[in-house]
């Protein structure tokens, strides 16, 4: 029978050759003969770590602590195993137990740069991403989160620099040159950001061709049939649809395949011939060339100062629009004879993607609590609509139940209806999800709430958006801090809300810096 010692090099063996499943049976039969090897569940946790097992990684390696807690080894993989799993707190914590004990262990301080990157903590990810550069110079990964650390804190000269030496170090690797895409894109470097981006499809490992189609890349389409389909978000669906209506222009016939929740909206989108989901999406006619919908930018040809953004590109439907305007009591008889309070949407939440850290950290980051929102409810004159789904919207109940805020959401089924709904708000103010894109979109007055860290789409330093002429940003000055964001807000708000309300189109476009913002819907329904 083979020694403790004999049974480790064989397994060690074949996990360095990613034998994984063999090396697990291994450790497991050492961990059987000897329950107290420490080092044989950390491997164990490192295989199912390995494997995509986090929350399992995170307990066999938490064992592995628990008989060795001076070890930095086992408490710098259990700080990257809970990382893994999204619980950034708790692996900030036992990376920081770990370089306690040894300030320059191996990895640590990278990991703890990412992992407070992760957490929103920009500025201490930046400091301790420096530091493990310097303790490694040519470490690929933390250069690369070096680099989106420094674009993420507003530091794009060197944050360019740090994504061009990973990129440098791993040439045929596509994720920092996505990374540089995006610092470009933010940038409103375009020329140069669109064609980076289109590597995003080397970094997931798909294809942007489907069913064997070319791609369109901007030549001539006049008599030729395209399919568009959506490969990210609803937001990211909601704002590049903008692009159908030139295809048809052009002289294509335009099919599209959609998320359900937008096929019965985005049917009125001019110029699309026919719409579906990827479960119907065999009946379709045959097509002859397709795009993802977020790169008809770059097959566009697209520069910031040229963006489409025109007349509204989506229209609510004239029906569900009167029957939500009857629901809400909004058609009353005489109703605008006088003045009545400005209608008002509110969205303070995103999507929280639990199954995904990555998506889940970005929305605690741009999501605000409902406690922030609650006091613009109680500004004079106006009447607050809460367009919030999800769990969020329990929040909201005691000022439901106070009367402050009105909730058509339980019965609304997809976004056909939420158009219908805003279609009769004054302005809608939402933190950044796809709310924003559609009630820009159909070109009501949005103010949109952006974290420090905002994604490309918005820019650096801009309180109006090139996308959406009736929008306007309000940006958090630093990480994590809503205060003085909503205080402007409020501000704003209860200037708006002065005044006679046959001048809420003027009163909009004059208070604050941004875009002019056309008329609301008074009257309408």
């Amino acid at each position: 029978m083979a020694t403790i010692e004999e049974a480790y090099t064989v397994a060690i063996d074949h996990h360095q050759a990613g034998r994984l499943d063999e090396a697990a049976i291994i450790y497991q039969r050492i961990l059987d003969a000897d329950p107290e090897q420490a080092h044989a569940v950390h491997l164990l946790g490192i295989v199912a770590g390995q494997q995509g097992r986090h929350g399992e990684a995170v307990a066999l390696i938490g064992a592995a602590v628990a008989r060795d807690g001076l070890n930095t080894d086992f408490l710098g993989n259990l700080g990257a195993a809970l990382k893994a799993a999204g619980r950034y707190d708790e692996a900030i914590r036992h990376f920081a137990r770990a370089l306690a004990l040894e300030p320059a262990a191996r990895g640590v301080p990278g990991n703890l740069g990412s992992a407070l990157a992760a957490d929103g903590r920009i500025d201490e990810a930046v400091s301790w991403l420096r530091r493990a550069a310097a303790l490694d110079p040519v470490h690929f990964e933390t250069l690369l989160n070096l680099g989106i650390a420094l674009r993420d804190a507003g530091q794009f000269d060197e944050a360019e620099t740090a994504l061009e030496t990973a990129k440098s170090l791993r040439p045929d690797h596509p994720h920092p040159v996505c990374e540089l895409a995006v610092l470009k894109l933010a940038l409103g470097e375009f020329e140069e950001g669109l064609a980076l981006y289109e590597r995003r499809w080397d970094y997931t490992g798909q294809s942007a061709a489907v069913s064997g189609k070319p791609l369109w890349r901007g030549e001539d389409i006049a008599g030729k049939t395209i399919l568009l389909y959506y490969e990210q978000g609803l937001g990211d669906a909601l704002q590049f649809v903008r692009y159908a209506p030139l295809l048809a222009d052009r002289g294509a016939r335009v099919l599209l395949i959609v998320q359900p929740e937008l096929r019965r909206l985005l049917a009125s989108v001019r110029g699309i011939d026919r719409l579906a989901t990827y479960e119907d999406a065999a009946a379709l006619p045959r097509f002859d060339l397709c795009c993802p919908l977020m790169s008809l930018p770059f097959a566009f040809g697209t520069r910031i100062d040229g963006i489409p953004s025109g007349e509204p590109y989506i229209t609510p439907s004239p029906e569900l629009a009167a029957g939500w305007a009857g629901r809400l009591g909004w058609n009353r008889s005489g109703e605008f004879a006088g003045k009545r309070p400005l209608r008002v949407g509110f969205v303070w939440s995103g999507n929280p993607r639990r199954h995904d850290p990555t998506s889940h950290a970005m929305d605690r980051r741009r999501s605000v609590p409902f406690a922030l929102i609650e006091p613009l409810l109680s500004v004079p004159g106006i009447e607050a609509v809460s367009l919030q789904v999800g769990n969020a919207a329990e929040q909201a109940r005691a000022a439901i139940a106070a009367g402050l805020l009105t909730d058509p959401m339980a019965d609304v089924t997809d976004f056909a209806d939420t158009a219908a709904i805003a279609a009769h708000l004054d302005l809608v103010i939402t933190v950044d999800t796809s709310v924003a894109h559609l009630a820009a979109g159909t070109g009501r007055p949005v103010w949109m709430l952006s974290r420090a860290d905002a994604c490309w789409r918005w820019f650096r330093g801009r309180s109006d958006s090139p996308w959406y002429p009736t929008m306007r940003l309000y940006r958090q000055d630093s990480p994590g801090d809503w205060g003085p964001v909503m205080a402007r807000v409020a501000h704003d708000l209860a200037a708006v809300a002065l005044g006679d309300r046959n001048c809420v189109e003027n009163r909009l476009a004059d208070v604050g810096a941004g875009s002019s913002f056309p008329g609301s819907t008074e009257g309408a329904g």
